[in-house]
């Protein structure tokens, strides 16, 4: 008998968690010179609201509906909902407090590690039937984390690109050029083993894995086009943050739906009824506006059109050790939903999303 392969239904499934990753980055060989001119290295205000506010910074507060605002999570959590933030404020005020680089680097990574095992999370949602040989399973599990992995240290043997990941530098460059055509063959040889175990997969089972195939393929075409194809921070922006945060938006509204019961607490059973969707977003929409705010504010002062009129009315800090302390603060929410990411999506989250 074929297993149910979709997470919710094939409708669902492409429009919520496969077309976010395949669509922009085939948007962009349609778009205008102006979007995609290589020299350009900053991304548009208005894309900044859609993208990074919007989408990017909203999709972390997510995370609260499935912690501090679920008591069955909050309890089995507590110690950890409460020590965590605290212990990244700590530690990330340390890191800065020696290199700010060191800081930026360091989260920089932490990230790339996060949005990889987001892919990897989807991966293992549809592989509900395990193959039985380890060489195929090596290979499905080696695929996911290849499509993703050579892309980015294509981009390390590059050096610095007009996009980064966090901030200027964040990364350690190996400026080694030369070895681009092995990884991008590497990159070839990883595919077709992929795809060669999934065609040895149907034979045995006599189904094709389709979201799992589409997921594998749509991450490999949005990280290459993203990071390898194109050298600009609107796209990469554009694509990074749609393919990762739309879908994780997605699954978290699924997952606690799924879960809604009558001991769920009134909040819960408000954003997630037919129309709640509306206030679920506005919800942590309103959390990344405020954070938003304070590092523009503060901190950077680069996006006056959402910010621009409370300029006058607060000074942008300028003192370095009140710098390294509120920093850190405002990058705790981020850290925090990467740490918690870990805890929250334990196998038993799987089989009730398989279900």
């Amino acid at each position: 008998m074929k297993p149910k392969l979709w997470i919710k239904s094939a409708a669902f499934d492409l429009s919520w968690f496969i077309a976010p990753m395949a669509i922009p980055p085939l948007i962009v060989f349609f778009l205008p010179e102006q979007f995609t001119n290589q020299q350009k290295t900053e991304i548009f205000p208005w894309s900044w609201i859609l993208i990074v506010l919007s989408i990017d910074v909203a999709h972390v507060y997510t995370t609260v509906y499935k912690t501090y605002f679920k008591p069955s999570a909050f309890k089995i959590h507590r110690l950890k909902l409460w020590a965590v933030p605290f212990l990244v404020w700590v530690a990330g005020a340390l890191i800065y407090g020696v290199s700010s680089k060191l800081f930026w680097s360091l989260l920089a990574y932490f990230a790339v590690f996060h949005f990889i095992r987001q892919q990897y999370g989807f991966f293992r949602l549809y592989s509900k039937r395990e193959t039985s040989y380890k060489w195929r399973k090596r290979v499905l599990s080696v695929a996911i984390y290849a499509v993703t992995i050579i892309p980015i240290l294509i981009w390390h043997v590059r050096g610095q690109q007009n996009f980064n990941w966090m901030t200027a530098g964040d990364f350690w460059y190996i400026n080694l050029p030369k070895l681009e055509p092995y990884l991008n063959a590497l990159m070839l040889i990883v595919l077709a083993l992929y795809l060669f175990v999934e065609w040895k997969e149907k034979q045995d089972s006599g189904y094709l894995n389709t979201p799992r195939i589409l997921l594998t393929l749509s991450t490999c075409f949005s990280y290459y086009v993203s990071i390898v194809l194109t050298n600009n921070d609107f796209i990469f922006s554009l694509v990074n943050v749609i393919g990762h945060g739309i879908p994780y938006l997605a699954l978290v509204h699924y997952s606690e739906k799924k879960e809604l019961n009558a001991e769920s607490p009134p909040l819960l059973k408000i954003v997630l009824s037919k129309w709640g969707w509306i206030l679920f977003y506005a919800i942590v929409f309103a959390f990344a506006y405020f954070e938003e705010t304070l590092w523009d504010v503060f901190i950077w002062r680069e996006n006056t059109v959402p910010f621009g009129w409370l300029y006058g009315t607060f000074k942008q800090l300028n003192d370095d050790q009140i710098i390294s302390l509120f920093i850190p603060l405002l990058i705790m929410p981020q850290v925090v939903h990467y740490i918690l990411d870990g805890y929250i999506w334990r196998k038993k989250d799987y089989q009730i999303l398989q279900h």
